[in-house]
């Protein structure tokens, strides 16, 4: 009954969901809709309620995204989206999550580039955002079978003239439960006919072929990863056990104050032991993903 009443209301507030064409709504009007369907969403009290909710915010970003004015609008009013770009303006990335009662997320995620064979913009839902990635260092995945997580910075990567392969590095953020969280390095390649995550360009001392680079931690503890892009390096805490007798259980991992890095050369990410963590304005030694996406 609760879950009725809850979307009887949004109908009210929204009469065109549902029963109008979707093409005969602005874009200005859809963005509005899922405004109203993300708080509707986040507010919701129960597991089936907040998934019923994103499951209609789902279908209005959908009809949203076909419209081909929508790379250039900006999605920002929508709360607790990641809404990124690239530097070299080729894509963007419509990102989110909704939180679970057992402290577990689902994951969600558009990526919006313009084809120039097709001479339009074309839409890739990423699915399957819903599975851990613990132990998924060596697996690549693509756009059907994504491990699902929240992306807060685009790294974009050097390419040779006229590839038609485009390569970026993503750093993101998994709720992974109530025991331990997840941050990480990932590589993402688009390509005509797909998109990819994870390759092997990491060099890493006791990690053999690895394609992406995952910290987990205990989930009290806050982590940084951050890019330095004064420094060219990739920058995160060093991580260990509470007690030694507890070595190999990350989720009583927490952080020094000390930090690791990636750095790029001879193609591919080494691992640094130790790096200089301040940052050039010397105010902090680390940042967190923004703050209005409460992934902390």
């Amino acid at each position: 009954m609760m879950i009725a009443r809850i979307l009887l209301v949004l109908l009210f507030m929204l009469p065109t969901i549902g029963w109008a064409d979707d093409q005969e709504l602005s874009l200005n009007t859809k963005i509005k809709q899922l405004v109203q369907l993300r708080k509707a969403t986040l507010d919701a009290p129960n597991d089936a309620t907040r998934l019923d909710a994103n499951s209609e915010f789902l279908k209005v970003l959908r009809g949203a995204l076909d419209d081909q004015k929508s790379f250039k609008a900006e999605f920002d009013t929508i709360p607790q989206i990641a809404d990124l770009r690239s530097e070299d303006k080729f894509f963007r990335m419509i990102n989110w999550n909704v939180p679970m009662d057992d402290g577990t997320h689902r994951y969600y995620c558009f990526v919006q580039h313009y084809d120039r064979k097709a001479k339009q913009y074309v839409v890739t839902e990423l699915k399957r955002g819903y599975r851990g990635i613990e132990g998924e260092e060596r697996k690549v995945f693509n756009d059907r079978d994504w491990y699902g997580a929240l992306y807060y910075k685009i790294i974009t990567a050097k390419m040779k003239r006229n590839s038609r392969k485009r390569t970026y590095m993503v750093l993101g953020w998994d709720g992974h439960n109530e025991f331990s969280t997840i941050k990480f390095v990932d590589v993402m390649v688009i390509t005509p006919k797909d998109i990819r995550f994870g390759e092997d360009i990491f060099n890493w001392p006791d990690r053999k072929n690895i394609r992406r680079v995952i910290l987990e931690y205990k989930s009290s503890a806050v982590v940084s990863l951050r890019y330095d892009e004064k420094k060219k390096q990739i920058i995160f805490n060093k991580l260990v056990p509470l007690e030694p007798d507890l070595e190999g259980l990350p989720e009583f991992y927490i952080p020094l104050l000390e930090f690791s890095g990636l750095t790029w050369k001879r193609g591919k990410w080494f691992f640094v032991e130790d790096v200089d963590a301040r940052m050039d304005d010397g105010k902090k030694t680390y940042i967190n993903p923004p703050l209005p996406q409460k992934l902390d």
